[in-house]
């Protein structure tokens, strides 16, 4: 992919989000591969899949433009890779939006040297957690 200066919505769930979908577009060649298997195919519990009908039961609730804005938010992002680097249509915004679930779900904060960021730490996204830490 072309090195662009996107200005994404969510830039680090945007960029892990790609570079989940790439490596699982490698298949058997990705060192992630073990990983990616144990992933949830599908995110139904998460308001951003609900079928209609089911949405409409949120009618005149805020939170369903909250949802609404989210599903909005994704596929923008998608559109900004997707103009700089083209072939990343290969990728639905359905599958980015996939990713951006699993990434959303799993990743951790974490300090590298100076730096904060966030990223994947399989195993440790299995355990239950709650806030406050």
């Amino acid at each position: 992919m072309m090195k662009a200066n996107l200005r994404l919505l969510s830039p680090k769930h945007g960029y892990l989000s790609t570079f989940l979908l790439l490596e699982k577009a490698k298949g058997e060649d990705s060192f992630w591969k073990p990983y990616i298997d144990v992933l949830p195919k599908f995110f139904s519990s998460f308001p951003i899949f609900f079928p209609e009908e089911d949405k409409a039961w949120l009618e005149g609730s805020p939170f369903l433009d909250q949802v609404h804005e989210k599903i909005s938010d994704i596929k923008e992002d998608w559109d900004m890779i997707a103009e700089v680097a083209p072939e990343f249509t290969q990728f639905s915004v359905a599958e980015f939006s996939w990713a951006r679930m699993c990434v959303c779900s799993r990743i951790f904060g974490m300090d590298i040297g100076t730096t904060k960021t966030d990223g994947f730490v399989p195993y440790a996204d299995m355990l239950n957690h709650k806030r406050p830490r």
